[in-house]
């Protein structure tokens, strides 16, 4: 067995050699039996099975603690809140959109343009200038 096969072996079947299936775990074992590294390796793997395991360990909880919870659904204690629409909120909204267009107007009329801009515009935009496009498709 290499490395790069233990190493993916650790990582299919976990640090727990008894999950591993009996040829791969004897192969593994004769394989740790003389290599400091690949006790090393079985060791970090070990250590992430650990915090993975105690990542996902449930939370523990009390009768005193489910009661709570089931008598904080049944009251009506929780209330949604639900956004209506009011003048002030339409007023706020149209405000806010005014102000992005002004600002968007001024940042692109402010950004230097290019002559292939201007070429492309007209194109897009009908301009009084003629624009051309030769066969290659560029402008002229």
């Amino acid at each position: 067995m290499t490395y790069n096969q233990f190493e993916q072996a650790l990582d299919r079947f976990g640090s727990d050699l008894d999950r591993w299936p009996p040829a791969m775990r004897a192969e593994a074992e004769a394989l740790m039996a003389g290599n400091t590294r690949a006790r090393q390796m079985l060791s970090e793997a070990a250590r992430l099975d650990t915090l993975l395991a105690d990542t996902v360990r449930p939370a523990a909880l009390d009768a005193a603690s489910i009661g709570a919870i089931i008598a904080g659904i049944r009251t009506d204690r929780h209330r949604e809140i639900t956004v209506r629409p009011t003048r002030r909120l339409a007023a706020w909204s149209g405000a806010a959109m005014a102000a992005f267009l002004a600002i968007g107007f001024v940042i692109g009329f402010a950004m230097p343009q290019s002559q292939d801009d201007a070429a492309l515009a007209g194109l897009m935009f009908g301009s009084s200038t003629t624009t051309t496009l030769d066969t290659s498709g560029g402008l002229l």
